[in-house]
């Protein structure tokens, strides 16, 4: 009997074999061999940096951030609606596509996060250089994101099937998530050593870890300073701010620049324009670059076909920014920034920080430093018009019909002399916004920033620089509104819509708001 059961096992065993086996084998012949199931960390980072840079610093976002700053004029279509405020601003439609891709890139972040653990079984495990990368590029995307919708889906976002109905948190608590996140990423770059090995996949600093250190610290500062308004003690944050900015860029060479872009792979604000033609020059920024004999204005106007324009012309049509005209296009005086190919696309310029630097500076009294980096500021921001102008040019759709000359750094200088150098106090602080705000002008995805520094100076009271759209007085839009996909699908996101009227009533929580 025993022999029997003994035998009776066996083939008991071997048909379990038979079976495991058989199912080994279906499993290998079913599985997909053409499409990948999962991908390298350094393949993850060049995306994320890749539509970081296109779709959210200089796409929709930005686009309509520089028709709610002035920047620009919307003429046509939706940018005239938005001009005029008939629409766009308070439709859940509107943002959608924007929305949905930085809660891609936060959810790509946080994989990459993940893989790059010390505790990983990925082959990136342990690889805090990389993980550092991401965690920054996280931080990024979440203050865009909260920045411009103020409370928002985020501790509970990013599950997946787990969790479809996700909780918004405020956006107090998103801040200080975020700022964490940053502060992980800044010590994860600097244990992780100056090379991340990424190399070519690295397109903003070719796998150089000391720069992404460097736009951490000027990532903060700029942080910083959006949520002043809310800081129990400002003059302690201003020097945080400058601190901060010391250790950031040392000379544009470090700046966060993306560039990828050729007679092929165009810069998003010369794709929208070229392919649409919704941007006119608007006479709000003509007339603030006119008030100062602002050298660059002489280099930027020209008409539908290509023509350049003195700035005194009579065949001049700015965009009557907010008021009654008539949508149409290829006829509005349009900016040579518009038509720059390949300019840069900036997450952060050097510029830019320089300005941050400078108005905390000023706000502490201390003069002399700030204007000091205000003449270093223009003078980049000079060379940095000028390189854009030239991107214009090789672009082929610009006529030239001179002699003009490319503006140069000795041009900063004496328009900082006359300008900027006579100025104290109040003024001095007043013409430093000003400054800030035109230079971020162009074609580099700065206007969405110049939105948060609009609105952040509206929470401390201030109106230093003056838009002139009538509409303002009841229709700013104060921050955006929330993304279609999850207005329809969470209720949650749909109940905070309401009907979308509040994007015109309350600010966000850092410009004064309560959310």
């Amino acid at each position: 009997m025993k022999k029997l059961y003994s035998i009776a096992l066996g083939f008991a065993a071997l048909s379990l074999g038979l079976v495991s086996c058989s199912e080994d084998v279906m499993d290998a012949l079913n599985k997909d061999r053409n499409h990948a199931t999962d991908v390298s960390a350094k393949f993850i980072v060049t995306d994320l940096i890749t539509r970081t840079a296109i779709s959210i610093t200089g796409g929709d976002l930005n686009t309509y951030a520089a028709v709610a700053v002035e920047h620009e004029g919307g003429v046509f279509n939706q940018l005239y609606n938005a001009e005029t405020r008939t629409s766009e601003w308070n439709t859940s439609t509107c943002f959608n596509n924007s929305w949905g891709t930085i809660y891609s890139n936060m959810k790509n972040a946080l994989k990459v996060i993940e893989k790059t653990a010390d505790d990983s079984e990925s082959t990136d495990a342990g690889n805090a250089a990389i993980r550092g990368i991401a965690e920054v590029i996280y931080a990024h995307n979440s203050a865009v994101l909260t920045d411009l919708f103020g409370d928002a889906p985020y501790s509970e976002a990013c599950k997946g099937s787990e969790n479809l109905t996700p909780a918004l948190d405020s956006q107090e608590s998103i801040y200080n998530s975020l700022m964490a996140t940053l502060d992980k990423g800044i010590a994860d770059l600097q244990a992780g050593g100056a090379n991340s090995g990424l190399g070519a996949f690295d397109y903003l600093y070719g796998g150089n870890n000391t720069l992404w250190l460097k736009f951490a610290y000027g990532l903060k500062a700029r942080l910083l300073m959006h949520t002043i308004f809310r800081a129990s003690d400002k003059n302690a944050v201003y020097q945080q701010i400058i601190q901060l900015a010391n250790q950031s860029f040392a000379n544009p060479s470090e700046q966060a620049s993306f560039n990828v872009y050729d007679s092929s792979n165009w810069n998003p604000t010369f794709d929208f324009q070229y392919s649409r033609d919704y941007f006119g020059f608007s006479e709000s920024m003509y007339n603030k670059m006119m008030a100062r004999d602002d050298k660059r204005i002489t280099r930027i106007l020209f008409e539908p076909y290509g023509y350049h324009l003195d700035p005194y012309s009579p065949d001049l049509m700015l965009v009557p920014n907010g008021e009654d005209f008539a949508p149409v296009q290829w006829v509005y005086t349009f900016d040579a920034y518009c038509m720059a190919m390949t300019a840069n696309t900036y997450l952060m310029s050097y510029y830019e920080l320089q300005f941050l630097k400078a108005e905390a500076l000023a706000r502490l009294g201390q003069e002399a430093e700030a204007k000091a980096c205000v003449k270093d500021a223009l003078e980049q921001a000079f060379l940095n018009s000028e390189a854009s102008i030239q991107a214009a040019l090789a672009s082929g759709n610009l006529g030239w019909d001179g002699p003009d000359e490319p503006l140069t750094a000795a041009d900063a200088d004496e328009y900082f002399e006359r300008i900027v150098a006579p100025l104290h106090g109040t003024d001095l602080l007043a013409e430093i916004m000003v400054q800030k705000y035109l230079a971020m002008y162009g074609a580099n995805g700065e206007s969405l920033e110049t939105y948060n520094d609009i609105r952040r100076m509206m929470a401390l009271g201030e109106n230093f620089v003056k838009l002139e759209n009538p509409k303002n007085s009841s229709k700013f839009p104060l921050r955006y509104a929330y993304g279609a996909d999850d207005t329809t699908t969470n209720p949650n996101v749909e109940a905070a819509f309401g009907n979308g009227q509040y994007v015109f009533s309350e600010p966000v929580w850092w410009a004064g708001g309560s959310r």
